[in-house]
């Protein structure tokens, strides 16, 4: 499963506070990507955690903020991550209240934490879920074969496969007859 922002709030190193989109943590990260443009949206490309310290925006404008973010959300971003105690001591009330209004989870990030750790943590989660999948692959070659080499006929094989895809499988003769299929019902 790729990382969520539940799963980086639950990461007790990074220490990140929700302030808007409790509801929405259940989001999917992608990425994790710094950026200080005013408009970062030609760069991103939906399902990032976008990290700022609001260098340049003004982040005090309800208006201004709530732009800035309904462009974050209509692209995608799956969340917006701000530093404080680098430009705000804390979170902006404008900010808070554009992202409750986008319905873009935001998180506080504090500054004993380096956006390098948040980025890490999500590349570790992604590495990691590729890895799970890879190793079901290979689980999943390996005892196919084992079965195919047992000689317990297609029914098994297919039983097998169709397990593994959380699916169905079928075999089909020459003229596209199906010869087995598991479960029973995708014959």
């Amino acid at each position: 499963m790729p990382p969520t922002l539940a799963s980086l709030v639950q990461h007790s190193a990074l220490r990140l506070t929700v302030r808007a989109g409790a509801d929405r943590l259940d989001t999917p990260v992608r990425w994790a990507h710094a950026s200080e443009l005013t408009d970062p949206v030609p760069y991103m490309e939906g399902g990032e955690l976008l990290l700022v310290t609001a260098t340049n925006l003004d982040a005090e404008n309800p208006e201004a903020m709530g732009r800035y973010v309904r462009r974050l959300a209509d692209a995608g971003v799956a969340g917006l991550g701000f530093a404080v105690g680098v430009n705000y001591d804390e979170v902006p009330r404008p900010l808070i209240g554009a992202a409750e209004e986008a319905g873009l989870p935001l998180l506080e990030v504090p500054r004993r934490t380096p956006f390098l750790a948040i980025t890490k943590a999500v590349s570790s989660q992604i590495a990691a879920d590729q890895y799970r999948a890879v190793t079901a692959g290979f689980e999943a070659q390996r005892e196919l074969t084992s079965a195919a080499l047992a000689g317990d006929g297609p029914d098994a094989l297919l039983a097998r496969l169709a397990a593994h895809v959380d699916g169905w499988a079928a075999l089909y003769d020459a003229a596209g007859a199906v010869v087995a299929a598991a479960p029973d019902w995708a014959a």
